[in-house]
C-alpha cells in the first residue's frame, strides 16, 4: 500500500541541472589555467632572455637606435614650430618713410595705417629714436657721433591683424608700397615662412626615416626569434606532435618579442631625455645670442607612454610575424 505523506513534508522534488553551474566552473577553470599559462610563459620568456644578455643587449639596443632618431628629430621638430608659432604673433610689416619727411606727415601716415582694417597695431620710430637704438646695440657709437646728420629714415612698424594669412600680409605691404611717403615696405615674416616650409618637409623626411628604421627594428627582432626557434626546433616538433597548437607554440616567442619591445622603449626614452639634458644648455645659450627663447623639451608623459607601447607592439608584431613564417616550415 502507498503510504500517506507525513504532515510538513513534501515529496522530493527532482534536482534541478546543475549543467550551467558546471559550464560557468568549467569556463572559469579554463580561463585560469589559459591566464596562469601566460603569466608562466611571458616570466620564462624574460628567463630565457636574461640567459643570453649579450644577444638580448644587442638586439634591444638595435632596437633602441631605430626608436632614439625619429623621437629626437620629432621632438626637435615639435619644439620649433611652438618656436614659429611664437614667431608669427610677432609678424610685423616694416615701412621705411621717405628721407626728409616731416614729423607732421609721419604722423599722418601713422594715423593711416592704423585706420586699415587689416592692421591690429601701428608704431612710429623716428630717425632720432632709431639712432639710438642703433647706437645702443652696436658698437659704432663714436663713429656715428661724427656724422653731421642722420642717415636713418623714419620708420613704421606695422603689425597685421592675422598674421597667419601670407597673402593678406602680402597684399598689405603692396599697398603700403604705393603710397606717396613711403620709400620701402617689407615683409618681416618671409623668413619664417621658409623656415615653416623647411619644416613640412623635414616631417616628411622624418616620416621616411623612421618607416625605414622601425622596418629594421621589425628585423632585428624577427632575427633575434629565428635564432631561438631554431635553438628549439626538436621542442616545437614534440608539441606539434602531441597536438599543441599554433597558438600554445607561438606563446614563449611572442612574449620575447614583447619583452625586447618594452626593453627598447624605456631605453629609448632614456636615451633621448638623456641628449636633451646634454644639448638644452649650450642651445638655450645659442638662442639668447640671437634674442630667441628657443629651448629644447622634453618627450611629454603622453609621449612616453606611445613610445613605450608603441616600442611593445613593434617587438610583439615582429614576433608574431617570425613565428607565423618558421612554424609553417617546421610542420611535417
Amino acid at each position: 500500500m502507498n503510504q500517506p505523506i507525513a504532515a510538513g513534508k513534501k515529496p522530493n522534488s527532482p534536482k534541478k541541472p546543475s549543467g550551467a553551474r558546471s559550464s560557468q566552473s568549467t569556463i572559469g577553470s579554463r580561463f585560469q589555467h589559459w591566464l596562469g599559462h601566460h603569466r608562466r610563459e611571458a616570466s620564462d620568456s624574460f628567463g630565457r632572455l636574461a640567459r643570453v644578455p649579450l644577444a638580448t643587449l644587442m638586439t634591444v639596443t638595435v632596437m633602441t637606435i631605430a626608436l632614439s632618431l625619429p623621437l629626437a628629430l620629432g621632438q626637435l621638430l615639435h619644439d620649433t614650430r611652438q618656436a614659429v608659432a611664437t614667431w608669427d604673433a610677432d609678424a610685423r610689416l616694416s615701412i621705411y618713410l621717405n628721407e626728409g619727411t616731416d614729423t607732421a606727415a609721419q604722423r599722418t601716415v601713422l594715423a593711416q595705417a592704423q585706420a586699415l582694417s587689416g592692421v591690429s597695431r601701428a608704431n612710429l620710430i623716428t630717425p632720432e629714436d632709431a639712432l639710438e637704438e642703433f647706437k645702443a646695440k652696436s658698437n659704432y657709437g663714436p663713429a656715428l657721433e661724427q656724422l653731421d646728420s642722420n642717415p636713418l629714415p623714419a620708420v613704421l612698424e606695422v603689425f597685421p591683424k592675422d598674421t597667419s594669412d601670407t597673402k593678406a600680409m602680402t597684399a598689405l605691404r603692396d599697398q603700403f608700397a604705393q603710397w606717396p611717403e613711403v620709400a620701402l615696405a617689407e615683409v618681416d615674416i618671409e623668413w619664417v615662412q621658409r623656415l615653416r616650409t623647411a619644416l613640412d618637409i623635414g616631417e616628411r623626411l622624418l616620416l621616411a626615416i623612421a618607416g625605414t628604421l622601425i622596418l629594421g627594428g621589425l628585423l632585428v627582432v624577427g632575427n633575434t626569434i629565428r635564432l631561438s626557434i631554431e635553438s628549439r626546433r626538436d621542442e616545437i616538433r614534440v608539441i606539434s606532435l602531441l597536438g599543441g597548437t599554433h597558438g600554445f607554440v607561438r606563446r614563449p616567442f611572442v612574449y620575447m618579442g614583447l619583452w625586447c619591445g618594452l626593453s627598447a622603449g624605456v631605453f629609448t626614452l632614456a636615451t633621448v631625455s638623456g641628449l636633451i639634458a646634454w644639448l638644452s644648455e649650450p642651445v638655450l645659450t645659442l638662442a639668447r645670442l640671437y634674442g630667441s627663447q628657443f629651448a629644447l623639451s622634453y618627450p611629454t608623459v603622453e609621449t612616453g607612454v606611445a613610445v613605450i607601447v608603441g616600442a611593445s607592439a613593434l617587438g610583439l608584431v615582429g614576433a608574431w610575424i617570425a613565428v607565423g613564417r618558421h612554424l609553417r616550415e617546421l610542420e611535417p
